[in-house]
Order: structure tokens, then C-alpha cells, then sequence
């Protein structure tokens, strides 16, 4: 499988950015709504956060925590649900050309990538403006919203096999993602879960991403490596399980398209 994504890279590299090219296409701003959307997102909790709650944004914290999980859950669950849809979405494709179907999937993720690098682009500076220095740890930043973003991929190209076969596997999608965002410390901080819960929470595969986002972004300092090991846990898992369903359904999943 990843010799065939590597075969195809230029080819996924290529259709990534054109789709950020010319996602709005015919419209005034272009390319810059991509810019635009995460920006209004930002100020936005920004501008919330430090008017109406004055106190719980002090410091700019809580707005920092709520925009860094906001942002980095939204580019990962786009990558799954889109990704999920990849086979049926681009079927022509698949049924004309000899391309393998998996790298119609990193094609989304890679685009997915794109937004969230642009995303934290946009909100290092705000975070320095709001008085949080960031520190030499921030190179490992890039480092943890791969693998978040790899993650994704994995669990997509699985889905995307079984919603060629099942189509309620895209109900099922939409219905469970919601509800996964509030089994994570997203847009509530940690400390409001019961200390008998929160030991389990590394069973929720995206929470080591976000937690060692935050770690570097609001605590200036790497990832422990307890955290390094649980990241790399389910990253093998998630990759496994889609390298595992793309082994075994593809051949099916393309014929049932």
C-alpha cells in the first residue's frame, strides 16, 4: 500500500493543492477564504471568550485551549468523513483508471494536512499576541499534528472500504463523530473529569494528540514519553487496521462502487 502511495505522490500532492486552489473558485477572495474561515474562527472565541467571559479568559488560556481543540478536531474528523466518502465520491475514477483506491483517500488526508498546518499558521501568532511565548518545544509541533492527521487516515481508509459495501456507514459517520468530541477534553478542560476517569482517557486514541498539542503550545514543553509511546500505539493501530481492510475488501469495495 505505501508503495503505491509513493508511487502516486506527486499525483495526490498535485489534486491536494489545486483543491485548495480552487475549492472557491469564482468567488472575490479565492483562495484567501481558506485563510478567512480558521481566521473568523479564531478571533471569534477569541473576541467571545475575552468580552463576555473576562475571567475564564484571563491570560488568554481557555481561549487558547478551546481554539487549539476546536481547530485540530475539526481538520480531523473532515479527514474521516470525507475520507470515508473518497471511493463513492470519486467512483469514475476508480472504475476507468488503474489508480489504487487508497490514494484517493491520502489525496483528502494530505489536503486535510494542508488546512490544519494553515490553521496553527494563523493561530501562533494570536497565541503570542495573547501573551503566550512560545518556547523551543514548538518544534515538535508539527511532529504531533502529523500524526494526528495520520491517524485519521488510517481510520478513514478503513471506512471507506466499508462504506462502499455498507452505504449506513455513512450515517453511522455523522451520528458517532459528534458525540466522540464530547468523550474528549475538546472544548472542557481536563480537570472537570473525575481523576478515576481521567487515567483512561489515553484509551481515547485522538486525546495523547491533543493533549501534546496543548503540552506545547500552552505549557512550552515536549510531549512525555509516555505520551510519545501511547501517539505511536495508535498510530500503528489505526494504520494497521487500514492497511489490514484495504488488503482484504478492496477488490470488493471497487466493484460494489
Amino acid at each position: 500500500m505505501f508503495s503505491a502511495l509513493l508511487s502516486y505522490r506527486r499525483y495526490i500532492w498535485r489534486n491536494a493543492w489545486n483543491e485548495l486552489r480552487y475549492h472557491y473558485a469564482g468567488t472575490g477572495m479565492g483562495i484567501f477564504w481558506n485563510v478567512i474561515h480558521p481566521l473568523v474562527t479564531i478571533l471569534l472565541y477569541t473576541l467571545i471568550f475575552s468580552w463576555i467571559f473576562p475571567q475564564r479568559a484571563k491570560g488568554g488560556g481557555y481561549v487558547l485551549h478551546l481554539t487549539s481543540g476546536l481547530l485540530a478536531w475539526r481538520a480531523f474528523t473532515d479527514t474521516i468523513q470525507r475520507g470515508s466518502n473518497a471511493f463513492i465520491e470519486h467512483a469514475r475514477y476508480l472504475k476507468r483508471l488503474a489508480i489504487p483506491p487508497q490514494v484517493f483517500v491520502a489525496k483528502i488526508c494530505v489536503t486535510g494536512t494542508l488546512m490544519l498546518f494553515l490553521y496553527y499558521l494563523l493561530l501562533l501568532p494570536i497565541s503570542m499576541w495573547l501573551g503566550n511565548d512560545l518556547g523551543w518545544s514548538v518544534i515538535a509541533f508539527p511532529g504531533v499534528l502529523l500524526a494526528l492527521q495520520l491517524l485519521a487516515f488510517g481510520l478513514a481508509l478503513a471506512l471507506a472500504h466499508l462504506r462502499a459495501l455498507f452505504p449506513d456507514v455513512e450515517q453511522i459517520v455523522q451520528a458517532i463523530l459528534p458525540l466522540w468530541m464530547w468523550t474528549l477534553p475538546v472544548v472542557y478542560p481536563e480537570t472537570v473529569i473525575p481523576p478515576s476517569l481521567r487515567a483512561w482517557l489515553w484509551l481515547n486514541p485522538p486525546y495523547m494528540y491533543l493533549r501534546s498539542m496543548r503540552d506545547v503550545l500552552l505549557n512550552r514543553q515536549l510531549p512525555a514519553l509516555e505520551e510519545w509511546l501511547a501517539m505511536t500505539f495508535w498510530l500503528c493501530v489505526a494504520l494497521g487496521c487500514g492497511i489490514y481492510v484495504n488488503q482484504k475488501l478492496q477488490h470488493d469495495a471497487t466493484e460494489a462502487i
